[in-house]
């Protein structure tokens, strides 16, 4: 059976409105202080919306022009003179590192950049280059092998085979059990080779012998392991 009310306990507030009165009360006698909060929180939000738009927008300009410098040399049937399209592609590059130079084509384009100007023969701006896409790029990008893979070549043009050394090791530390690893124990035999150190050329040789599934690159450093020995 259900407990009847008295006529006291009719006349008390109920508890819940009581609390809400109180909430609004409290609104009420605030209300500057929850307008400016509420007019701050709409602010974060327009704000962070705003700077992911822009970023975003950022990004895709960056990548069309980065698109426009990379198929005018990479693309199979593009005609003309090769160096010409690399000067073109080059030009292209700078261009945008300097215009986006937070973008992550901006990194991109310094790793091409290091290609590009290696191939073309200038090595001093290639080693440049490969620096900046290095300072530039994230820990785990797999290019960062391949640019240390770069300077090894240019150092070795330059006949600063310390460095040469230095940057296959590099670059051997980040692409284990891949076809890399056979390729720079074969690039540092020949350095170790070019600084008359037989036999340290002739370990690195026999590693590549070991890992190497290219015939054609087994039978050229056989033939340099028995020259050497």
């Amino acid at each position: 059976m259900a407990k009847k009310l008295t006529q006291k306990e009719l006349e008390q507030p109920d508890e819940f409105h009581t609390i809400g009165w109180h909430v609004l009360e409290y609104i009420s006698e605030h209300r500057k202080k929850f307008y400016a909060g509420g007019a701050a929180v709409l602010l974060i939000i327009i704000l962070s919306g705003g700077w992911y738009v822009h970023n975003l927008n950022y990004e895709n300009k960056a990548e069309r022009v980065y698109s426009t410098a990379y198929n005018s040399y990479a693309l199979p049937g593009n005609s003309g003179d090769m160096k010409d399209s690399y000067l073109k592609a080059s030009q292209i590059y700078e261009s945008l590192v300097v215009e986006y130079p937070d973008s992550r084509a901006a990194t991109l384009s310094y790793y091409n950049m290091g290609n590009i100007y290696f191939n073309i023969g200038e090595t001093e701006k290639s080693i440049e280059a490969y620096k900046t896409f290095l300072k530039k790029s994230e820990k785990d990008d797999i290019l960062i092998a391949l640019a240390y893979y770069g300077l090894g070549y240019c150092y070795e043009k330059n006949e600063d085979y310390d460095n040469a050394l230095k940057s296959f090791e590099d670059s051997n530390k980040l692409i284990k059990g891949t076809r890399f690893e056979s390729i720079n124990y074969a690039n540092m035999g020949r350095i170790y080779e070019k600084m008359g150190k037989q036999k340290e050329a002739l370990e690195f040789y026999q590693k590549t012998v070991e890992e190497i599934n290219d015939p054609l690159m087994e039978m050229l450093v056989k033939s340099r392991i028995v020259a050497l020995s």
